[in-house]
């Protein structure tokens, strides 16, 4: 992240200065070269230890002839100063193309450069006065900003059209138009960024896209900015939070205790609200992701730029919205809008589902229950199709049944209920035999050819599971053991793919 200095100056700052009157400008490599300080040198050696961004000031001792000028111009190169001033004397061709070349600003003056040099650094402190002010200005008026998207535009268009934009989990969010002309896949300018929060680094970070000469200025803009735009997020987030829970009780719609972070509220709130397009047909929609907190607000943001009319609720796996589908066809794009902004994004770590179209309120809590297990049942690794990543209620299929059992804890209720088979070395092996033989619905011929074992070997390996506890005689453990030792397989496999 960038570190501003306090009140960015330019150089035209200082030679546009009345104050400053005199100076000829021999080349100019930009006047929004940012300055950070002004150094009077008596020897060209000592530009060796000025900072970057100063303007150097060389006094007559130091700049006798074109070869010290030429000297001072490269030191002035090597320590990054932005301006060397020099006294007043006739110049060669040659130390110009010199200044052009190592970009460095060469300006002469015949006033006293004691003097000079005073005036300078007095009209720097002026000018960061000023530049402060201005910045103080700019977020006066962010506090007239109804949403951060109308906040971002306001900054981009104090950075003379820069493009700026606001970023959650590597993802874009909010941003200014593009210039007309830009390109979005590399654009030039250097990227400047601020973190709206110190301690929520969830909450993202604001970027802007700036020629070198303005990177100094945008530092300290971002930086006095942060603080609105983070509340401009904030307030967006209270309001969405306030605008669902009259109407999405997770609790009350799902029946499912313990996964609802919000009270049921009134009947009589539910009557009264239109925030939900109860009055039409419409779609719940379920995203479900295993690190919600560090992507609660990228998803809030990506939902209030698609259906900024919907709310969206956050329960304790991830987040519930409603969304208007008055036939199938607006059904579909509304589906697929949720696909390529959420569930596709940057390879995002989202997974989702989508109920069945409804159409009154009595139904409400059989769509919220039908996304939820739909985005359950979904197929959150990154080389998913998409179809899978996001579920339909009507794609479900038999076979996604077993993802019901949570990966996480597999191994967890395998070492619980069968601990000597978690504890034998050769565990994977009396495992893969137990899944060849279930899934070859208890054929040993069928098994041994899925795992290329003989006969012999693959009937060891299953009398060495019973010895270990896993005893599939009663047909009412069949169904669950499958569904469990492949949640445990499916967590092996999402290891290695980590990996």
């Amino acid at each position: 992240m960038s570190t501003p200095s306090r009140g960015a100056v330019e150089l035209r700052d200082l030679i546009g200065a009345r104050e400053l009157d005199g100076l000829t400008v021999l080349h100019l490599v930009s006047e929004r070269s940012p300055v950070r300080d002004v150094a009077l040198v008596t020897d060209f050696e000592d530009i060796g230890s000025v900072g970057p961004d100063t303007v150097v000031l060389l006094s007559p001792g130091g700049a006798r002839g074109g070869w010290m000028i030429s000297a001072a111009l490269r030191y002035a190169w090597e320590r990054r100063a932005c301006a060397l001033i020099v006294p007043e004397q006739p110049f060669t061709g040659s130390v110009v193309e010199l200044a052009r070349r190592l970009e460095v600003s060469l300006l002469t003056t015949g006033r006293d450069m004691t003097r000079l040099a005073i005036d300078a650094a007095i009209r720097l402190g002026t000018a960061r006065a000023e530049t402060m002010a201005r910045v103080r200005a700019v977020v006066d008026r962010l506090s007239g900003a109804v949403d951060p998207s109308q906040a971002v535009a306001l900054l981009s268009e104090e950075l003379d059209g820069a493009s700026v934009w606001i970023e959650s989990a590597g993802v874009r969010t909010f941003g200014s138009p593009q210039r007309t002309g830009e390109s979005s896949s590399a654009p030039a300018g250097q990227l400047v960024r601020t973190r709206l929060s110190p301690r929520d680094r969830g909450l993202g970070i604001l970027v802007a896209r700036l020629p070198a000469p303005m990177v100094g200025f945008g530092e300290q803009l971002l930086a006095e900015a942060a603080p609105s735009i983070r509340a401009l997020l904030r307030e967006q987030q209270v309001s969405a939070t306030r605008d669902s829970l009259p109407t999405i009780a997770i609790t009350a719609l799902t029946g499912m205790p313990g996964i609802a972070e919000f009270v049921e509220p009134e009947l009589g709130a539910l009557e009264g609200s239109a925030a939900l397009p109860f009055d039409g047909s419409f779609v719940a929609i379920c995203l479900r992701s295993d690190d919600p907190e560090r992507l609660g607000a990228l998803v809030h943001q990506l939902w209030y730029l698609a259906f900024r009319e919907n709310p969206l609720t956050r329960f304790d796996g991830g987040w519930f919205g409603i969304l208007p589908a008055p036939d199938r066809e607006s059904l579909d794009a509304q589906i697929d809008r949720v696909r390529s902004g959420f569930v596709r994004t940057a390879g995002l770590p989202l997974s989702g589902g989508a109920s069945r179209r409804h159409s009154s309120r009595a139904e409400a809590r059989d769509a919220v229950r039908e996304a939820w297990l739909a985005a359950r049942l979904a197929d959150p690794s990154p080389d998913a199709p998409v179809s899978e990543a996001f579920l339909e209620f009507d794609g479900i299929r038999p076979a996604m049944i077993g993802r019901l059992v949570p990966t996480d804890l597999a191994d967890q209720l395998v070492a619980a209920l069968y601990p000597r088979l978690s504890a034998d070395p050769a565990a994977g092996q009396v495992i893969d035999a137990l899944l060849a033989r279930l899934s070859a619905l208890g054929s040993l011929t069928g098994a041994a050819d899925r795992l290329g074992l003989h006969r012999n070997t693959l009937k060891s390996r299953l009398r060495r599971a019973g010895e270990l506890g896993v005893d599939l005689s009663d047909s009412a453990d069949v169904l669950p053991v499958h569904l469990l030792l492949s949640a445990v397989r499916r967590t092996e496999e999402r290891s290695r793919t980590e990996d």
